[in-house]
C-alpha cells in the first residue's frame, strides 16, 4: 500500500516555514549590500589623503612641483618638468586612480587641481567624495595639513 500523503507535495505548513527563513535571511543581508557605498567612500577618501601627503612630501623632498588633477570620477598626478610644464607622473604609487562605481568628486571648484609647491605650501581647498549613502571631504590649508571627514564627523577623525 502505497502512502498517498507523501505524493501530495509541501504542507502549507512547510511552504511557509521556508518563505519565513528567506524573509529572515533578506532582512540580515539586504542592509549590507545599501552601506557599502558609505565605508567605500571613507577608503577611497583615506586613499585620496594618504596620496596628497605623499605628493606634498615628493613635491619637498624633489625640488619640484606637483599637481593633482581632480576628474568627475577620479584623478591623475603630475609633475612639473624643466621647462616649467606639468607632465604625466609615471610609476604605480602615482598613477591615474578611479573612483568605484556609483562615487564622484565634486567641490573642487574652478582650478578642478591641487597644487603642492616644493616649499609645502598650497592653496585651501576642499574635495568631497559622493556616494550614493555617504560623503567623505578633504580638505587642505595653507600650511600643508590636510585632514578627512565623513560626512556628519569631526576632522581628522579618518585620516591616516
Amino acid at each position: 500500500m502505497v502512502n498517498e500523503v507523501a505524493d501530495r507535495g509541501f504542507t502549507l505548513f512547510e511552504t511557509l516555514i521556508v518563505l519565513a527563513l528567506i524573509g529572515i535571511m533578506l532582512a540580515v543581508v539586504a542592509p549590507r549590500f545599501g552601506q557599502e557605498a558609505g565605508p567605500s567612500a571613507r577608503r577611497a577618501g583615506a586613499r585620496l589623503i594618504s596620496l596628497l601627503r605623499a605628493s606634498r612630501l615628493q613635491a619637498l623632498v624633489t625640488g619640484r612641483s606637483y599637481r593633482v588633477v581632480f576628474y568627475r570620477h577620479g584623478y591623475a598626478f603630475q609633475r612639473r618638468d624643466g621647462k616649467g610644464r606639468f607632465d604625466a607622473v609615471r610609476g604605480t604609487l602615482f598613477r591615474a586612480r578611479h573612483l568605484p562605481a556609483g562615487m564622484a568628486i565634486r567641490g573642487i571648484g574652478r582650478r578642478h587641481a591641487v597644487v603642492f609647491r616644493p616649499s609645502g605650501l598650497v592653496r585651501a581647498f576642499r574635495i568631497g567624495i559622493v556616494a550614493r549613502d555617504g560623503r567623505f571631504v578633504v580638505r587642505g590649508n595653507g600650511d600643508g595639513r590636510i585632514q578627512g571627514w565623513a560626512r556628519g564627523g569631526r576632522p581628522g577623525v579618518y585620516a591616516p
